[in-house]
């Protein structure tokens, strides 16, 4: 079982209670290994700053994952996610979706890479993005 954890560093309203029915869905169909994931929100600066020390890009971006321990276990931290509530609200505008659906989104993506998914080809993109479809569905 994961504990996940919400920590906001921006003033934005969350969605808490869907993130956490969200990653409790996941939780259960995904069988992760005992551990703790960290949902981080941010602003815009702090996730340009993320992107440049760690993938050596400019600017923010909407989600970053990473994974921490190897081992798990119950004090072990499966890995952080970093979602900025700027772009998150950007892209919601652009796709003419709520925030709320997009943020869901973005937890959903980052959780998925955390468990080893990728979407490198179009093969692992289309996976990706039906599984985050079915978890969005049974969320929302």
């Amino acid at each position: 079982m994961i504990r996940f954890n919400i920590i906001s560093e921006t003033g934005r309203r969350l969605p808490r209670k869907k993130i956490q029915m969200l990653m409790t869905i996941m939780d259960e169909e995904e069988e992760p290994p005992e551990s703790t994931v960290n949902i981080i929100f941010v602003n815009d600066a702090a996730m340009a700053d993320l992107n440049r020390r760690y993938r050596r890009r400019r600017g923010p971006t909407d989600v970053l994952s990473f994974n921490i321990d190897d081992v798990p276990g119950p004090q072990s931290v499966l890995g952080e996610i970093y979602i900025s509530t700027d772009t998150a609200a950007r892209n919601a505008v652009e796709a003419g979706v709520s925030f709320t659906r997009e943020v869901l989104h973005l937890c959903c993506h980052g959780f998925l890479h955390l468990l080893g998914h990728d979407h490198d080809g179009d093969e692992d993109f289309h996976r990706m993005r039906e599984r985050e479809e079915h978890y969005l569905e049974r969320t929302l």
